[in-house]
């Protein structure tokens, strides 16, 4: 009887293989691989979905989870790093979705958010005696700047003005007062939340059709 695919030698190749290193996980055998191995699998994953975008370019969610995945597995092997590499390499997943079609602006929004925690959380343990969180607000500020300042044909939101504006007066806050409670940062993130919600109902909507006379 012909298998699956037509290919029975592959796989049960594949079967054996896969048998073989659970099995050698479950005894210890590979107890210093096994990081790896999940770091490979996680990539792997990760590069299956990068892989349906290149197949159809229409699939641009699947940045998405493939740089999710992506960054799980590099965490996995990053060590102490390993929270920034993750925040990082998912906020660039999301800035390739806003790069493979501009009508997609709200993707500058949570790649910039992500991409600045990136740096603070590297800057978190390279430097933990540094305060950080001027950067966060800097961050967010650049953010909603470059939405503003980009032309209209790739997708520039004049109301992004008014989010940059609140975030460079904390940070001048920040700066002026030294203020770096820990409840300062969580505060400001479900603020941008809040803002990003009351904006959700006020999208641009297309022409209407004139109604015709009687």
């Amino acid at each position: 009887m012909r298998a699956l695919g037509g290919t029975p030698d592959r796989w049960a190749y594949l079967l054996i293989v896969g048998g073989l290193v659970l099995l050698a996980l479950q005894l210890g055998w590979m107890s210093w691989f096994s990081d790896w191995l999940w770091a490979l699998l996680f990539l792997a994953g990760g590069a299956a979905f990068v892989y349906r975008y290149t197949r159809d370019r229409r699939d641009w969610w699947a940045l998405i989870p493939g740089a999710a995945l992506g960054a799980i597995g590099v965490t996995i092997v990053a060590g102490e790093a390993g929270g920034a590499y993750f925040l990082g390499i998912l906020g660039i997943g999301f800035a390739l979705v806003y790069l493979t079609g501009h009508e997609r602006w709200w993707a500058i929004i949570p790649a910039g958010v992500l991409i600045t925690l990136a740096l603070v959380a590297w800057l978190d343990v390279r430097a933990p005696r540094l305060d950080t969180a001027w950067l966060f607000f800097l961050g967010i500020a650049a953010t909603f700047g470059l939405l503003y300042l980009l032309p209209a044909s790739q997708g520039g939101q004049r109301w992004a003005v008014y989010p940059a504006v609140v975030a460079l007066a904390v940070l001048a806050i920040v700066l002026l007062t030294g203020a770096v409670s820990g409840v300062v940062v969580p505060i400001a993130l479900m603020l941008v939340g809040l803002y990003l919600l009351s904006r959700r109902g006020s999208a641009p909507k297309g022409p209407t059709l004139p109604q015709g006379g009687a």
